[in-house]
C-alpha cells in the first residue's frame, strides 16, 4: 500500500491553495494578522534585541531586495525577515495560538512579506501564502503528543510553506522543506519549559524563520530531507496533522493581545483593572492580591522585580503592578524605563500566585485567572476566562485598528499609519508595492513628518 506522508499530504494542499476558493472570513483574518503582526513591529523596531539582531543581519545577508520594516537597509529575505520577526515578538504583543501554544504571525508574516518583495507577488499571493504558513505550522505543533511550548519548535514550517509557495516551488520540493525544518529546527528548546525566560532567545521564533527559509532554499536546490519526519509514533499524534484540512482553517483560532506580556498574565490584569474601575480603587488602596489561575501561569518566573523586560513579560506580579499604578497603557508595550519602578515592585510584593486545579483543568482551551483584591472597603473577586483578543469575534478589524494606532502613536505619523492600514485592507486587489513602500520607509523620516 502507497504511503502517504504527512509532509507530503501538507505538501500538496498548501501548493494547490487557491485564494479565490477561501472563505471570506479566512481571508479577513490573514489581513487581521498581517495588521496586526506590522503594529507588533513598530512597536518593537527600537528595542534593544532588535537593534542587535539587526547589526548581526546586516553583516552577514547584506544586499538584498528585502526591506528591514521601517529602516534603511534592504537585505536578503532570510536576514530581512529574521530582523522583522524579531521586532514583531520581541515585546510579546504578537498574535497566538492555542492548538499549538505560541505565536505562529511574527514567524510567517515577516517570511511572507520578505519573499513576496522578492518575488514581486501581488497582494493575493501573499495573503495565499499567510493562510497557507498558518495552517502548516500550527497543525504541526498541535499534532506533537506533548506541548512544546517554544514556538520555534513548529513555527519554521510555516516559514517554509510560506516561502515555498511565494517562490513557486511543487509539492515535492515543499515536502522536503517540511522534512528538512523538522530536524533542522530548534528542537532542544522543548525539552523543558525553560526558567530563564528573561533571555533575548525568548522561544527561539525568529531563528525558527532563518531555518525555514534556509530548508525552502535548499529542498529548492534538491536536497532532500526524511519525508516520514512528521509521522513518529512517539513523537506526533496519528493524522493529527491533517485532520480537516481544507475544511476547516487553523487560522481562525489565532487570537490577539492586548499587553506586552505572557498570554498567561492576561486575564489577571484584565480582572485586576476591571475591580480597580468598577469600585474606584487605586493602588494604595489595595493591601494584598491574590491570583488563583492554571499551573502553568502560576509557574512563571513570577518576580516582584524582574531584571529586564524579556523577563517582566514572564511575571506576574511585576504585570500586575504596572496596572496597577501607571495603568494598563504601561503594558502597551511595556517599556524598559519601567523596569525597578518602586511604585509597581511594591505593588507586586503584594501579590501572590497559586494553582487552583479547577480552573487548570479548563487549559489550554481557556487561559483562567480568579483575582481576589483585598483592601480596606472589603474582599473583591473576579475570575476571567477568557480574556481580550481570543477567536470568538468579540475582537474584530476595528478593534485591531485601535491597537494599531494605540502601537504607532509617537513612532509614525498619522497619515503614514493610515495608509498602512489603507493598504493591508486593499491587497486582495492589487500589488504589495504600496504597503512594501510603507514599511520599508525609515522611522526617523517617519517621526519628520509626524511633527512637521
Amino acid at each position: 500500500m502507497f504511503q502517504v506522508w504527512t509532509t507530503d499530504a501538507l505538501a500538496e494542499w498548501c501548493t494547490s491553495l487557491e485564494l479565490a476558493e477561501m472563505p471570506e472570513a479566512v481571508i479577513a483574518k490573514a489581513e487581521d494578522c498581517l495588521l496586526d503582526v506590522i503594529a507588533c513591529a513598530i512597536a518593537g523596531r527600537d528595542a534593544e534585541a532588535t537593534a542587535r539582531v539587526a547589526g548581526v543581519a546586516s553583516a552577514q545577508y547584506r544586499d538584498g531586495p528585502a526591506h528591514v520594516w521601517f529602516g534603511a537597509e534592504r537585505l536578503h529575505p532570510t536576514g530581512a525577515a529574521f530582523v522583522n520577526s524579531t521586532a514583531a515578538s520581541i515585546l510579546d504583543l504578537d498574535d497566538g495560538h492555542r492548538g499549538p501554544c505560541g505565536h505562529p504571525g511574527a514567524a510567517v508574516i515577516p517570511t511572507a512579506l520578505a519573499v513576496a518583495q522578492e518575488t514581486n507577488a501581488g497582494g493575493d499571493a501573499l495573503l495565499g501564502a499567510i493562510i497557507a504558513g498558518y495552517e502548516v505550522c500550527t497543525r504541526i505543533g498541535a499534532s506533537e503528543h506533548r506541548i512544546a511550548y517554544h514556538t520555534g519548535n513548529w513555527s519554521g514550517f510555516g516559514a517554509a510553506a510560506a516561502a515555498a509557495r511565494l517562490r513557486g516551488l511543487g509539492a515535492g520540493h515543499l515536502a522536503h522543506a517540511l522534512a528538512i525544518t523538522a530536524y533542522h529546527g530548534p528542537r532542544i528548546a522543548d525539552l523543558t519549559l525553560s526558567a530563564d525566560m528573561g533571555s533575548n532567545v525568548k522561544e527561539s521564533l525568529p531563528w525558527s524563520v532563518v531555518v525555514g527559509l534556509n530548508a525552502a532554499d535548499l529542498a529548492s536546490k534538491g536536497f532532500s530531507g526524511c519525508r516520514d519526519a512528521l509521522d513518529i509514533d512517539e513523537r506526533f499524534k496519528p493524522g493529527h496533522a491533517t485532520s480537516g484540512l481544507g475544511e476547516s482553517f487553523q487560522i481562525m483560532r489565532t487570537y490577539f493581545k492586548r499587553y506586552s506580556a505572557c498570554r498567561w498574565v492576561h486575564a489577571a490584569v484584565e480582572a485586576l483593572l476591571r475591580m480597580m474601575d468598577e469600585h474606584g480603587l487605586a493602588a494604595n488602596d489595595i493591601e494584598s492580591v491574590h491570583v488563583e489561575t492554571f499551573r502553568q501561569a502560576a509557574n512563571l518566573n513570577n518576580l516582584a522585580d524582574p531584571p529586564s523586560t524579556e523577563s517582566a513579560q514572564y511575571s506576574l506580579p511585576f504585570c500586575l503592578g504596572l496596572a496597577a499604578t501607571k495603568g494598563e497603557e504601561a503594558l502597551m508595550p511595556m517599556a524598559a524605563n519601567d523596569l525597578h519602578d518602586p511604585a509597581a515592585v511594591a505593588f507586586a510584593n503584594k501579590v501572590t500566585v497559586v494553582c487552583d486545579e479547577d480552573l487548570a483543568a479548563g487549559y489550554p482551551d481557556t487561559v483562567p485567572s480568579r483575582v481576589t483584591l483585598n483592601t480596606r472597603s472589603g474582599p473583591f473577586e473576579v475570575l476571567i476566562e477568557r480574556p481580550w483578543g481570543e477567536p470568538d469575534g468579540a475582537v474584530g478589524r476595528a478593534d485591531l485598528i485601535g491597537k494599531f494606532r494605540a502601537l504607532a502613536a509617537g513612532r509614525i505619523s498619522d497619515h503614514r499609519a493610515n495608509a498602512i492600514i489603507a493598504a493591508v485592507e486593499n491587497l486582495r486587489n492589487g500589488p504589495i508595492e504600496p504597503l512594501i513602500q510603507l514599511l520599508g520607509a525609515p522611522m526617523d523620516a517617519l517621526r519628520e513628518t509626524a511633527h512637521g
